[in-house]
């Protein structure tokens, strides 16, 4: 699995599936969306273990707050408004009760934030911690994003800032402000009320979450869209902390706002002509849409730096990877 990686994996996975009677869109987005009705139900699983995501330290109500959040965050790119998610617990036979009890209130508060709720789930033994979510959601068929869309031209953006995933990792890695670190690592905040603001502009023609990191998903929509990208760096919004991160590991920022997963993020385009209106429509949650590229015919994905124009590379967090 380590030559194959991740993506390769689910593209083998694909090309064996099919499905029987129902009506599904196709499995490259960021949730299946079956449909029923005027609208579509959304579902998507994510999953994590102790050793993949989990950091030394990290409270069992972030590690709660964690799973639900990557599962909100699927149907929060697709533009959908989620109802409940359902939860896999596997822990080992002396896992303490307390900390079993702080994982669900974690669990529930990120649900509870997010107008949805825990509607069940299933426990059972496991060697080492490992939790998997599903979540499910609705959105209206006129209303649904998808990762195929985009167009020449298009304006690429982003919401909020990338790089803190990053920079939590590090510090938590380093003894950094170790507590700020998992925090911004695991008590992600998934972009649900901007997802279904942004559907509702009707004006997206591209969207999905930033979970594998920038590059790594720029290529992934270029991939579906039989498309390139053209990037500016100095327009990509990166926070504080990565950068404080960089100065003090030596690591290149473009490590940490490129090639690092686990932001959660939207990455979405729209025409030129739209940003106003997608702008007014996030502001209403105090969020910033970000401008960082556009869509070119060329499949070929650059990154302007300094007026330099380079090759993007195509890296990111994937599973069975070497990592980090």
């Amino acid at each position: 699995m380590m030559e194959l990686g991740e993506r390769k994996a689910i593209e083998l996975i694909q090309d064996i599936l099919s499905c029987a009677s129902i009506d599904v869109l196709g499995m490259e987005d960021d949730c299946a969306a079956v449909e029923f009705k005027d609208e579509y139900l959304l579902l998507t699983t994510d999953m994590i273990s102790g050793e993949a995501h989990i950091p030394e330290n990290a409270a069992p109500w972030q590690i709660g707050w964690y799973v639900v959040a990557i599962n909100l965050s699927d149907i929060a790119a697709m533009g959908g408004e989620p109802f409940g998610l359902v939860v896999a617990l596997g822990l080992p036979q002396n896992y303490d009760v307390e900390s079993l009890k702080k994982i669900v209130e974690g669990m529930n508060s990120c649900a509870l934030k997010f107008n949805s709720s825990i509607l069940g789930g299933d426990t059972k033994e496991a060697e080492a911690i490992t939790i998997s979510g599903c979540a499910l959601g609705r959105v209206k068929k006129s209303d649904i994003m998808l990762r195929k869309g985009c167009k020449p031209k298009d304006i690429v953006a982003v919401t909020g800032e990338l790089g803190l995933a990053a920079a939590g990792y590090y510090s938590a890695k380093n003894i950094f402000n170790e507590e700020k670190g998992i925090k911004n690592l695991l008590e992600v905040q998934p972009r649900v009320n901007e997802g279904m603001a942004l559907a509702k502009t009707g004006v997206v023609t591209a969207c999905m979450d930033i979970s594998d990191g920038l590059a790594s998903s720029i290529y992934q929509l270029g991939r579906i869209n039989g498309l390139g990208f053209k990037l500016v760096f100095d327009q990509i919004p990166i926070s504080i902390d990565a950068n404080i991160i960089s100065e003090k590991l030596q690591i290149p920022i473009e490590e940490l706002a490129l090639y690092f997963g686990g932001e959660y993020e939207l990455l979405f385009t729209i025409d030129r002509n739209d940003i106003d209106e997608v702008q007014k429509a996030l502001s209403k949650f105090g969020t910033k849409l970000t401008p960082i590229g556009e869509v070119v015919k060329e499949k070929k994905n650059t990154l302007i730096k300094d007026g330099v124009s380079t090759f993007l590379k195509n890296r990111g967090y994937e599973h069975f990877r070497r990592k980090p």
